[in-house]
């Protein structure tokens, strides 16, 4: 299964666009006397805008599960060349994701998945996910509940496998 939000993403160039115009023509026209005062709310409301968008995380999530390997990515083309930290690949075989959470905040969500490490331990890794519409994070959810191994079972080890090493149930 793939997912992609890219197409969604195409309106964020153009919302900053806006929020940076309004915060241009409130300096432009603080030169103005007497302007200061009645144009303050352009300003603000560019600045409330682009902070918003920092906060929600970036603009672009693709997943896919073809194959025998999980593939996440997240990118932020305007932002990600500021924040390195927004620009995110995992990809690792589907017989190593152990369990996945989504913590949700104010208006915000991130995905936070647990590998098993070749070491034997167990690895966490964290996506903001904020921008999956919702039919896209249910396709992501039930994708990702197929591949789990703490949701089977309740992370318990299946009947068979108990069987096959003797033991009594």
């Amino acid at each position: 299964m793939k997912i992609n939000s890219k197409p969604y993403a195409k309106l964020y160039p153009i919302i900053i666009t806006f929020a940076l115009m309004a915060i241009l023509a409130n300096l432009v026209l603080s030169f103005f006397q007497g302007s200061l005062a009645d144009n303050w709310y352009l300003g603000t409301f560019g600045f409330v805008v682009l902070l918003f968008m920092l906060y929600k995380g970036p603009s672009e999530f693709k997943y896919d599960s073809e194959g025998e390997v999980l593939n996440f990515t997240t990118s932020d083309p305007i932002w990600g060349k500021i924040f390195k930290d927004l620009n995110k690949h995992y990809e690792f075989p589907k017989r190593r994701l152990n369990g996945y959470k989504v913590r949700r905040g104010l208006l915000r969500k991130r995905l936070l998945i647990y590998i098993n490490s070749r070491s034997g331990g167990i690895k966490e890794r964290s996506l903001l996910i904020s921008n999956l519409t919702s039919s896209q994070y249910s396709s992501l959810v039930n994708s990702l509940n197929k591949y789990s191994h703490k949701g089977k079972n309740g992370g318990r080890k299946s009947r068979r496998s108990t069987r096959e090493s003797g033991e009594s149930k």
